[in-house]
């Protein structure tokens, strides 16, 4: 272990060389490829398209949902309005 630093600054020189040293060993411990590509098999490709359809289909009926509720809203706005 070093010794006691007599200034902040020293002590702080010594906080960030730990903290690069703690880094480097991180670094050497995980290796991250991010240039890898996974090739999905024909199955899982059709998997993936079923989840997305069933997706979008329940976004679609979220969003008409939305709509008719505002619409009978806006219907029974007018009629009492009209009162």
């Amino acid at each position: 272990m070093t010794t006691k630093p007599q200034t902040d600054l020293e002590e702080i020189k010594e906080l960030s060389e730990r903290a690069r040293a703690y880094n480097e060993s991180i670094d050497r411990r995980v290796e991250v490829k991010t240039d890898e590509t996974v090739a999905l098999t024909p199955e899982e490709l059709k998997a993936r398209n079923r989840r997305n359809l069933w997706i979008a289909l329940s976004i679609g009926a979220f969003v008409l949902l939305v709509f008719l509720i505002t619409m009978v809203k806006v219907k029974d706005g007018l009629i009492a309005g009209a009162s």
